[in-house]
């Protein structure tokens, strides 16, 4: 199966009390497809975040179309769309977003627990090729840098989703476990996924096949 994310002339604006809106998203365009491995570049504050909330179903544009694996997203209810991206996009995110109070193997499965489904097996081998299988008792808080974001990147893999929006996930990783990680999704985008990550390392730019550049909501040159 072909996977693909498709954003068409997204818009999306903030509305400030008394103060002119800021427009995070100006009809822009994006197109993914399997084995893409796309960075976003920008200065702050010029909708890269936006954009990657928006490109997971994590918050509503203004105007325009997200369409993921060809199902147009404001089509879907809240309660849809939340199933959708559970099946379909996982997160990687700079501060790992892991449950302090869960070990690590728990956390890789955290979307199964609450079902009582899900596959141990499959979180140990996938912990076991980030080097973690020795840390799978282990807290978040017993854990280094490094190791809590490859525990993220675990359980985003698990999760079976084959597109990966990644908001600076080296941000604060040395060279090593920079490596590691950016190496993970660039084998994941050689499987059939995809990747869409923001990013200000060049060590991570590149990885990536194709780099964009964000100004004002926009494409720049």
């Amino acid at each position: 199966m072909t996977n693909s994310i498709e954003i068409k002339q997204a818009s999306k604006a903030y509305q400030r009390k008394n103060q002119t809106p800021v427009q995070a998203l100006d009809k822009l365009d994006l197109k993914a497809e399997s084995g893409d491995f796309i960075a976003v570049l920008g200065p702050s504050g010029c909708g890269k975040s936006t954009l990657m909330l928006s490109a997971g179903g994590l918050l509503e544009v203004d105007s325009g179309q997200v369409v993921i694996n060809g199902q147009d997203l404001s089509q879907l209810s809240s309660s849809q769309k939340a199933e959708f991206r559970a099946k379909n996009v996982a997160y990687v995110y700079q501060e790992f977003h892991l449950i302090p109070y869960l070990n690590v193997i728990d956390n890789v499965r955290i979307a199964d627990l609450a079902l009582g489904s899900g596959s141990e097996q499959k979180a140990e081998e996938i912990l076991k090729k980030f080097g973690l299988a020795e840390r799978a008792q282990h807290l978040p808080s017993e854990l280094s840098v490094g190791e809590q974001q490859r525990v993220a990147l675990s359980r985003a893999i698990y999760s079976g989703a084959k597109i990966i929006l990644a908001d600076e996930p080296t941000g604060n990783l040395d060279s090593e476990n920079a490596e590691t990680v950016l190496k993970a999704l660039k084998d994941f985008t050689e499987e059939g996924g995809i990747v869409i990550m923001v990013t200000h390392d060049d060590r991570a730019v590149a990885y990536a096949a194709k780099k964009l550049s964000m100004s004002a909501g926009q494409w720049s040159a």
